[in-house]
């Protein structure tokens, strides 16, 4: 080995120094985590994501990442529905289109509208290639910005210091100037969902959300001093199937116009055609917090449930047969789900189980599929401002840190959780919001 020079030894110690100086440490490479790194990416300090998976874009990569556009129609709408204006709601329509569709626009991502039947004064956008491409292009700017990813690094912890944070990792610890907790919500987690909702064994419930979700970033705030905002706040589906092969993950229904759908006593249950979040608080409302999707044969072999851990479509007689209970007539399956016969056959015949309505339920061999509450996203999250930095429960700033996205309950400043259903526009907003911030932060003397 060639021997450094006095000169060689002093550059490898100052190309040391300069590598391992105190930057941004990103927690999360979700949307928001994606958002805070291009907005935070500076020539003057490292700026790095730690990412627990194995590939970044979290729960967002593989959905459709629908984003709302409300009108000023849909704005005094909400407006007159509340009472009174919500200057926070006001200022989520007023950025989502140039914050959020028009940013990525300019980086190349693609927009197509979406049929909003529910409320026709709300565009709905989605990108062209899904949540995938959109994950793409914020990672494509992010390393256009120099932005370093670490993935498979789970932060396990975070000391305050006077000038610095100390970040935790298995493999050792890092110090940054500046810390945004993105990790994401805890809707996989079912002990803490159940806790929070005061849900007993005896309720079903079902993970709608992955596994990895499980409210890391959010205990990491909060032991640093963070407090966390509204926390009995989680969204539940109520169109989930058992999946056997995953013990407690769901089959999503998807298609709610398809089968004939009912409570536990055979009470229709129509809320569970909405495709919004809030239809598991009926559900939650109903005898046994569960229900029944009745379809006949053609039907089950025409639909396809989404896996949530396959991440996937599954074919519905594949659901049919591990946990579908089947019936010759509707008296049979009546008995066979304990209903009264009169309950199941008063609505058979009511809805079309195809578009073409030639196909009516009843007709030949039936199957309920089992209809669950299911996690859809935890609202809650850590307490932040308008500029994410992380509050205490005294709502005063914790210097060097900041947190985003669902780890900071979707957006609470920008009111976006109770608008926009798949809340990546909240996740965005949050993340450039808290990445601005540091930067801002960091250039002040």
């Amino acid at each position: 080995m060639r021997a450094l020079t006095s000169t060689g030894l002093v550059g490898a110690m100052l190309a040391l120094v300069g590598c391992s100086r105190p930057g941004v440490v990103i927690i999360g490479g979700g949307p928001a985590g994606l958002a805070a790194a291009i907005e935070a990416a500076s020539p003057s300090w490292p700026t790095d994501i730690y990412e627990a998976q194995k590939e970044l874009g979290g729960s967002a990569v593989y959905g459709d990442a629908v984003t709302a556009i409300p009108s000023p129609t849909a704005l005094a709408r909400l407006d007159a529905a509340s009472g009174h204006a919500n200057p926070a709601r006001t200022r989520f329509v007023e950025r989502v289109g140039p914050d959020v569709v028009d940013w990525l626009r300019d980086m190349g991502q693609g927009w197509r509208p979406v049929e909003n039947r529910i409320e026709p004064d709300v565009a709905l956008l989605t990108p062209d290639g899904k949540g995938a491409s959109l994950i793409a292009h914020l990672v494509a700017a992010a390393k256009a910005k120099g932005v370093n990813f670490h993935l498979g690094s789970k932060v396990t912890g975070l000391v305050r210091g006077t000038d610095t944070v100390t970040v935790t990792l298995a493999s050792g610890s890092v110090k940054a100037r500046a810390v945004i907790i993105a990790t994401g919500g805890f809707a996989g987690n079912l002990d803490r969902v159940r806790q929070r909702l005061g849900l007993g064994a005896d309720v079903p419930l079902l993970r709608g959300a992955t596994s990895f979700s499980d409210g890391n970033g959010i205990d990491l705030g909060v032991a640093v001093g963070g407090a966390e905002r509204l926390p009995s706040q989680v969204l539940l589906y109520a169109h989930g199937v058992p999946d056997t092969d995953h013990p407690g993950a769901a089959l999503m229904f998807m298609d709610g116009d398809r089968g004939w759908p009912i409570d536990s006593i055979g009470a229709p249950f129509n809320d569970m055609r909405s495709p919004r979040g809030d239809s598991g608080i009926a559900l939650l409302g109903r005898p046994g917090s569960s229900g029944w999707i009745v379809l006949d044969r053609a039907t089950l072999d025409d639909v396809k449930l989404w896996s949530v851990d396959l991440r996937d479509f599954v074919p519905g007689r594949i659901a049919g047969q591990a946990v579908g209970v089947h019936g010759d007539s509707a008296e049979d399956l009546a008995r066979r789900i304990h209903i009264a016969p009169e309950a199941l056959t008063a609505g058979l015949f009511l809805a079309p189980a195809r578009p073409d309505a030639e196909h009516p339920l009843g007709r030949g061999r039936l199957i309920a599929l089992p209809l669950r509450l299911t996690t859809a996203k935890s609202l809650t999250g850590l307490q932040i401002d308008l500029d994410g930095h992380l509050l205490d429960a005294n709502s005063v700033i914790l210097p060097h840190l900041y947190a985003a996205g669902e780890a900071a309950g979707f957006a609470h400043p920008w009111e976006a959780q109770h608008i926009d259903s798949t809340m990546v526009s909240g996740a965005i907003l949050t993340g450039r919001a808290a990445g601005r911030a540091v930067a801002r932060d960091l250039s002040t003397p």
